[in-house]
């Protein structure tokens, strides 16, 4: 049987699953980040390969010229990339064609079976699409750490960071993110000075500009952690409503469909600050639903079956899904 392989590529982890055309999941695997903007190219296959084998299991069989992979992926690839995928997948049986898809579609078709709406995903950057018969129309946002990404885990972490700094500097208001910071970083409070001014600020300083900046995107749990302290409350209402304009300017009016929300801030936001998130995102959305996803790995399930001619409708997208999900389980008790 035809070998199906879809894989959801994140800057952080990455997810794949092995489909027959049915829909039916026959393996799921997880690995590391790969994305090869995010770590390098030879990380990123490495990763990719990985989970790939991992989902694959013990069914790799003789080689597959006829098999499929498909990878949601953000940003563009080069040719470089897919060649040495290619190489790779070939070695675990995959010898047939690899596909790369953007992210932004992965994410919007693992929450819906309609060719039409939105998707926003706010993870380490942050950026928005419209999606017009099942592909990608129009994409705002996702200009990077140094010249965009409004309300991402980069900006968040950033705010987050020179609130702390600012404090202990003595020129900031009191705030919880500072001894949550500073446990994160294994900085202690003391009460001694180097050369006038405190301890911690300037190991703090040390410690932070030793990171890459987008690196800073680690530190944004700890806003949604201190929710209720005022200045994270803050800089949470600040990053919704960066996101919620992202969302805004892709949005048109005369265009109905979802909304999928992917990405760790979301995740996180809906979660533990939904009051301050879902006000700004429907305030953008207007009547569309707010359809959260944990990940792209459903949605490049269906650009997989899609690319192959099969249909998939709501009934399927429901049955897709569930099996991915019941996958997924089973991996993580493994």
């Amino acid at each position: 049987m035809r070998k199906i392989v879809a894989v959801d590529a994140g800057g952080t982890s990455s997810r794949a699953v092995v489909l027959d055309p049915s829909g039916d999941c026959r393996g799921f695997g997880r690995a590391g980040a790969g994305n090869p903007t995010a770590v390098g190219i030879d990380a990123a296959v490495e990763a990719l390969g990985l989970a790939v084998a991992r989902a694959l299991g013990a069914d790799r069989g003789d080689p597959d010229a006829d098999s499929l992979v498909v990878i949601a992926l953000a940003g563009a690839e080069t040719p470089v990339f897919v060649d040495r995928l290619g190489s790779r997948f070939a070695a675990l049986g995959l010898g047939g064609a690899v596909a790369i898809e953007p992210d932004l579609l992965g994410t919007f078709c693992s929450g819906t079976a309609l060719e039409h709406g939105y998707a926003v995903i706010a993870g380490t950057g942050a950026i928005a699409a419209r999606v017009s018969e099942g592909r990608i129309h129009t994409v705002r946002g996702g200009s990077g750490w140094l010249l965009g990404d409004t309300g991402s885990g980069f900006w968040i972490g950033h705010r987050v960071a020179r609130a702390v700094v600012a404090v202990l500097d003595g020129i900031g208001r009191e705030t919880a993110l500072t001894g949550l910071l500073l446990e994160a970083t294994g900085i202690e409070r003391t009460v001694r000075r180097i050369r006038g001014r405190a301890e911690e600020l300037t190991r703090l300083e040390r410690a932070l500009y030793a990171l890459q900046p987008v690196e800073l995107a680690r530190f944004a749990p700890l806003a949604f952690e201190a929710a209720d302290d005022p200045v994270a409350r803050e800089i949470l209402d600040d990053a919704a409503e960066g996101i919620a304009r992202i969302l805004a300017a892709a949005v048109e009016t005369d265009v109905s469909g979802a909304v999928v929300l992917g990405g760790s801030v979301l995740a996180a936001g809906m979660q533990r600050a939904p009051a301050i998130f879902t006000h700004r995102l429907r305030a953008a959305a207007g009547d569309a639903q707010l359809i959260p996803v944990a990940d792209g790995v459903v949605g490049a399930a269906v650009l997989a079956l899609r690319r192959l001619g099969i249909p998939v409708d709501a009934k399927f997208h429901r049955h897709l899904t569930g099996e991915i999900d019941r996958a997924r389980g089973a991996a993580a008790m493994q």
